[in-house]
């Protein structure tokens, strides 16, 4: 499993959803569709040349690409950082990584917002890149736990509304009017972004051991430095709002929602359901995501440590496992992207939450660290299915509704990505690395009930639970009396 990189905002302007993200998205989905094409949904390698044809579709790949190298460098190894040079307690690393994940949403909130009504995305995508660059210098130096959580909070926090708006300053950008284009460019932009996950664990890795801590931050913040040039001579159209809507959504490729396929979704992506959904089948699917999503980040922190100093692993053992990660990941999510119109969403969500519960139970049984990285490809499913299913899924119970289902759904990975830092640290304080794991497989487990589960058989299920614990009771009191009686 890979560092989880799920920074998901999501909110509404005239019920069109507005989306930024840190770790991760899902299908696109979009007011306004262009009619479906009838082409089979296959990826033609002339529509790459095209885009490359584009004016500023170069620079912006490149500014894309420098950004996904930044975050693969530094996100698998913060946590590291916390412990082995802070000399942060397990407790104290989850609040440090909450407060980072909280800055987070509220900088990617604000930005959204404020580049929606004025029409302006490259002074904020600069302003972002730039805290990211001086909050990763602080980090060279910085060991205070107080001035840490400062850093983390006002520089490396706010830094992290830049992945959303390296793609909405691409919409307002690039000089593209086809819908069908302008999704494709966003979606492309968005394989590179997870293109830098393949490598670049193993190179910060590499760069780790060679310099220390302080060689790879100083490396991450020349890369915000770099792509931060890029972007500043680079020209955005004035006025131009830039239809920032959910396809912006993006993140490095990780734990829980990550990059989507490389094909637009058509009416045919949702599946036809009876009718709207009832609240309580609404409630229990955006529960369900919400657990997935905090047991993936939860563990997201916690595997480095694990390989590190549970397993006696090494810093390059940490890149194999996100590198093969991402690598397996994408290929997965392109099948199932072609294939999502045909597919019973329910029961693959029902089945990615039971594969998520055996990869946390195996983990948590590992002995050495090459036993954990067959495992990766378990947490590969997970990623690709919670991709590319789980927010249709939540469009198809509302069909009337896509705005505010997208909100769900990304609201749904904002409150894991939040809960996910203090909930690890209080796990890994008082049941170890393989406790938490354990525990994040209940997680799976009761997110498993929850899509396979029909809402009306929950008061049965109740009731019969109420049932076996009485009857266990009264057997415990006739034991406790049968011992009585012996004495």
């Amino acid at each position: 499993m890979r560092p989880a990189r799920v920074y998901a905002v999501a909110s509404q302007v005239d019920n069109a959803p507005v989306v930024t993200a840190t770790q991760s998205s899902a299908r696109v989905a979009f007011r306004g569709h262009a009619p479906p094409d009838p082409s089979p949904p296959v990826l033609k390698t002339s529509r790459f040349f095209d885009l490359l044809r584009i004016p500023g579709f170069k620079p912006l790949a490149a500014a894309t690409l420098m950004l996904g190298v930044a975050m693969s460098f530094t996100a698998p190894y913060l946590s590291l950082f916390g412990v082995e040079r802070a000399g942060m307690t397990p407790f104290r690393l989850g609040v440090f990584m909450t407060l980072i994940a909280a800055s987070g949403v509220l900088a990617s909130t604000l930005a959204g917002r404020w580049s929606d009504a004025s029409g302006r995305h490259r002074p904020l995508l600069l302003a972002a890149l730039v805290a990211a660059a001086l909050g990763f210098l602080c980090l060279c130096v910085v060991r205070d736990y107080r001035l840490l959580l400062v850093v983390g909070i006002v520089f490396i926090g706010a830094g992290g509304s830049a992945i959303s708006m390296v793609f909405s300053f691409s919409r307002a950008a690039l000089p593209v009017d086809d819908p069908a284009e302008r999704v494709f460019a966003s979606a492309t932009l968005r394989t590179i972004l997870s293109a830098a996950w393949v490598f670049g664990p193993s190179v910060g890795a590499l760069v780790l051991a060679a310099s220390s801590f302080y060689g790879l931050f100083l490396f991450a913040a020349a890369s915000f430095a770099t792509c931060a040039a890029i972007v500043w001579r680079m020209h955005e159209p004035q006025g131009h709002l830039g239809d920032h809507t959910v396809e912006d959504t993006a993140s490095e490729p990780s734990a829980s929602i990550t990059v989507p396929p490389l094909t637009a979704p058509g009416e045919d992506a949702h599946e036809e359901l009876p009718g709207v959904a009832s609240a309580n089948d609404i409630g229990r699917a955006v529960a369900a995501l919400t657990l997935l999503g905090l047991a993936a980040n939860a563990t997201m922190i916690v595997l480095p440590l694990y390989i590190v100093h549970g397993l006696n692993g090494t810093h390059l053992d940490v890149s194999v496992m996100l590198g093969l990660g991402a690598l397996t990941e994408i290929p997965m999510m392109l099948a199932l992207g072609a294939k999502s119109s045909s597919l019973h969403k329910p029961n693959w969500l029902a089945a990615c939450a039971a594969v998520h519960a055996v990869y946390f139970v195996a983990m948590s049984m590992a002995g050495t660290v090459h036993m954990l990285i067959p495992m990766q490809i378990l947490n590969a499913f997970v990623v690709a299915v919670t991709s590319c299913l789980g927010m249709t899924y939540v469009q198809d119970l509302m069909p009337h509704a896509p705005g505010r289902a997208t909100a769900l759904f990304f609201n749904a990975a904002r409150v894991g990505s939040i809960l996910s830092g203090v909930l690890s640290g209080l796990l890994v304080q008082a049941f170890s690395y393989r406790g938490t794991f354990l525990f994040c497989g209940l997680l799976a487990l009761c997110a498993l009930v929850l899509f396979a589960v029909p809402g009306d058989r929950y008061p049965l299920m109740w009731r019969a639970v109420k049932r076996f614990a009485r009857a266990q009771y009264v057997k415990l009191q006739a034991r406790g009396a049968e011992r009585r009686d012996r004495v």
